[in-house]
């Protein structure tokens, strides 16, 4: 019997019984558990208050389904209502027992989805007890591939960083911590300051891109020139041994990093991909590398690779080349055009399938650093301001990772800011009232169902949040349409108040240009560049940064052009009628034979139990046959995963002056 099997067992998942499941290592969410968990069919909850219990109790005590509940919580001191604990069977989900070499303290941190790949190693190794510093040690060599001991060279410590930040790999800041005090104890390290250079992802590429500037002055002297240069002095960055050239690349073609201009480079130098030359040729470089790099990953993926952070990379990855793809539509020739409509489809196709069956685990599994779900938003928010910062949410209403592409171009004319990007996943369906409502409530869609259609409630929704945060209500504040703002002066009246510590802003442009465009994607792009100039979007930026506030830009769902496949009238009136989505308030029949149609699980997935959404896949849209819109409301990747950055002042740059 499997360990998972162990722990499963004790539940008697066909029987109407409330189980309160203690799970303070998350191994509800350990892949195979969650599996069983999901066919099972029974009532799942982890929620953190008692109203979104007591929604779950009485909807499975109403149920004529024989299924258990499952409460999961991680802290025995939650509050649970008298009458759901009286009824409740106990059970303690414990990874201890099952890998007691390791510090429980230490597993408590990372994953459980690293847990059986840990009880294999430790039993390959035959590992002793090992206490909490030693557990570090274990994980850091054997989850993240990281031996601190074998890092002796800056070619070591290069690849390190770049691997970690590249690829994205998170981990606890406990963890991270400790990978910062074995390597600081290195004197030959003395000039890297780790604590900014490991944990911040945009702290390190404007580190590396400072470095390259750097690096190419020392390429157009001699030798003995060279050394007696200030800017040889300062480079620490191998860029000239070939693994790091490898990366570098990379670096360049994905835009991560910013080619510069520079005059004097010989023609055959290979750091020419870090020079500024003929626009389009790096634009349609950096168009066939992210093409190739997706063909390959989407010819045959492994299954074992998705989750959450795969799909956010391939989102952020696809919207450059999409974005790029427009920019360079007149070059392309029919062959790249067809590659590139292939691999959006084969995205789409292996995202939407995966997303149906991933969506319950995401809607609850605990964030590591940034949130996964739009919900989540609000209380990693009240981390920043109980830690003594002040917060400006700028929801870009309609804003996927194409957009995203352009405001960042916008945005590189401030070189006082850094960016740190990352992505959340919207709800489904990705409509404006239900996922922004969830956005800016911290809610699941069931806790706000008199209003699920609406967006009337959004700013009672978010005061009511800080309020139960312990903020005033002259420390709060909420505007839409906040692109009306034209001029600076008008902008900066919106938070003047030096006691605003939480702000809640939306911009409406993306979203209302998108639903009126007829000239498709590369017609919403170029108004929103027009747009981001006459605005002055980057200034208004700055001017949140000088007031002294982090700045977080989001959004609530994304976009897909999408082609209309005609609808039947179903005889049943539809409560909204979208480009990509219908919604009923009772179950409809509609043909099966349309694959590019779901009928979304929505009491399955936090939705209130009385609205049955069909939603779209790939290019479907609920429109005249033949007609191409801009739209929302599917399942596609680029309207479910969404941009989520944080912006603040560079620790190098000029402090404010307000």
């Amino acid at each position: 019997m499997s360990w998972q099997e162990n722990l499963i067992n004790k539940l008697a998942m066909k029987e109407k019984i409330v189980y309160m499941v203690y799970d303070p290592f998350g191994l509800c969410f350990e892949p195979a558990i969650a599996k069983k968990i999901a066919e099972s069919g029974v009532f799942f909850g982890d929620v953190n208050d008692s109203i979104s219990l007591r929604l779950i109790f009485e909807e499975w005590a109403d149920s004529f389904v024989h299924n258990a509940l499952l409460i999961r919580i991680s802290d025995k001191n939650q509050y649970i209502p008298f009458d759901i604990m009286r009824t409740a069977i106990k059970v303690d989900f414990h990874i201890d027992k099952f890998i007691p070499c390791l510090d429980s303290d230490v597993l408590g941190l990372i994953d459980s989805q690293h847990y059986q790949y840990l009880m294999d190693v430790t039993s390959a190794y035959r590992v002793g007890k090992l206490n909490y510093l030693d557990s570090m040690d274990f994980i850091l060599r054997h989850i993240y591939k990281i031996a601190p001991e074998i890092i002796q060279t800056d070619v070591d410590l290069i690849r390190l960083l770049i691997r970690k930040h590249y690829l994205g790999i998170e981990m606890p800041q406990a963890i991270e911590r400790r990978l910062i005090s074995i390597l600081s104890m290195q004197a030959k390290f003395k000039e890297w300051d780790f604590t900014r250079l490991i944990p911040n992802r945009a702290e390190f590429f404007t580190f590396l891109q400072r470095q390259w500037a750097f690096y190419l002055e020392t390429q157009v002297f001699d030798n003995e020139i060279r050394r007696s240069l200030q800017s040889d002095e300062h480079l620490i960055v191998p860029f000239d041994d070939h693994d790091i050239r490898v990366f570098v690349d990379n670096l360049f073609a994905d835009g991560i990093l910013k080619a510069i201009e520079f005059e004097g480079l010989s023609e055959t130098h290979w750091a020419w991909v870090g020079v500024i030359g003929d626009n389009q040729c790096s634009d349609f470089l950096r168009f066939e590398h992210l093409l190739t790099k997706l063909e390959k990953i989407f010819s045959n993926p492994d299954g074992n690779l998705f989750n959450e952070g795969f799909w956010g990379e391939v989102s952020q990855e696809s919207g450059v080349l999409n974005a790029n793809s427009y920019l360079l539509m007149d070059k392309l020739c029919d062959a790249n055009k067809e590659r590139l409509i292939q691999v959006n489809n084969n995205i789409n196709r292996y995202f939407e399938t995966w997303l149906l069956n991933s969506f319950g685990r995401l809607i609850s599994t605990p964030s590591i650093n940034n949130p996964n779900m739009v919900h989540k938003i609000p209380a990693w928010l009240a981390q920043k301001i109980h830690q003594g910062e002040k917060v400006c949410l700028l929801v870009m209403d309609g804003m996927g990772f194409q957009q995203w592409t352009r405001i960042k171009s916008c945005l590189a004319e401030l070189n006082n800011i850094r960016f740190e990007e990352s992505f959340s996943f919207a709800w489904v369906p990705t409509i404006t009232s239900i996922s922004r409502q969830a956005l800016f409530s911290g809610k699941r869609p069931q806790l706000f169902s008199e209003s699920l259609l609406t967006t009337d409630k959004e700013a009672a929704l978010w005061r009511s949040f800080w309020d139960d945060q312990g903020l005033m209500q002259n420390e709060i504040t909420f505007e839409k349409k906040v692109e009306k703002n034209a001029t600076l002066e008008s902008f900066t009246d919106l938070f003047h108040s030096p006691s605003l510590k939480a702000i809640g802003f939306v911009i409406n442009f993306i979203d209302e240009q998108m639903h009126g465009m007829k000239a498709g994607m590369s017609g919403l792009n170029a108004v929103l560049d027009n747009w981001l100039k006459t605005w002055g979007f980057s200034l208004k930026i700055n001017a949140l940064i000088d007031f002294g506030f982090t700045v977080v830009v989001t959004s609530d769902h994304g976009n897909q052009e999408a082609v209309g496949e005609g609808w039947k009238n179903e005889g049943v009136k539809a409560e909204t009628k979208g480009e990509r989505v219908r919604l009923y308030r009772q179950p409809v029949n509609y043909s099966s034979d349309n694959e590019n149609v779901l009928e979304w699980p929505a009491k399955k997935f936090g939705l209130p139990s009385d609205i049955y959404p069909l939603v779209s896949k790939g290019h479907h849209a609920f429109i005249q046959s033949g007609k191409k819109v801009v739209g929302h409301g599917g399942i596609s990747l680029h309207e479910v995963v969404v941009p989520f950055v944080t912006i603040t002042r560079r620790n190098d740059a000029k402090e404010s002056e307000f």
